[in-house]
């Protein structure tokens, strides 16, 4: 798909160029969209990790900050992946309860992140804000991947003004911080 845009790939082109027989491709994979499928639930798997994986340099005096780090953290999986993204963006048309699983997981692993470092109020709905919050990057970054090639600076800046604004809906400006462990 990459090496050919817009010339539809067929799931027998994917087992032929693994060096995969057809039957051992079949008895993993009903077709191109399963394999895609797998794909895109690995990526999601390994973003999710990725974001609860990082620190930032220096504790962050606020919750802006963090969330800022974040975004910059998710700028750098989504470059580091840009080729697998290029492939799986027919997957959010034809799928949306895949997409919304997605949103979910990787909002849960950015309310991890921040609860890490501050303590969150009960917010209503705050799992939905948490997806908003990543549908706002998503829609940054795809953009910026679909349009430019590449993430640049900008549109990093774009996406951590658009999650400061989604959060700051329900966030209070200033939030304890967690006592770090010793």
């Amino acid at each position: 798909m990459l090496k050919q845009p817009g010339v539809p790939l067929k799931f027998s082109d994917v087992f032929e160029a693994a060096g995969v027989s057809r039957g051992s491709a079949y008895r993993i994979y009903i077709g191109i969209d399963d394999l895609l499928q797998d794909i895109a639930t690995e990526w999601v798997i390994n973003f999710g990790d990725y974001l609860r994986s990082g620190d930032p340099e220096t504790q962050p005096e606020s919750w802006v900050q963090l969330s800022d780090f974040i975004i910059q953290r998710g700028a750098e999986y989504w470059s580091a992946t840009a080729d697998t993204m290029r492939l799986l963006p027919r997957l959010r048309a034809s799928g949306p309860e895949n997409y919304r699983l997605a949103v979910c997981t990787i909002g849960a692993a950015a309310g991890g992140v921040l609860d890490r470092y501050f303590v969150i109020p009960d917010v209503p709905g705050w799992s939905r804000r948490l997806g908003f919050f990543v549908e706002m990057c998503d829609l940054t970054f795809a953009n910026a991947i679909r349009l430019e090639g590449r993430i640049s600076k900008k549109r990093v800046l774009e996406a951590q003004i658009l999650g400061r604004t989604c959060l700051a809906l329900d966030l209070p400006t200033v939030l304890p911080k967690r006592q770090k462990a010793s």
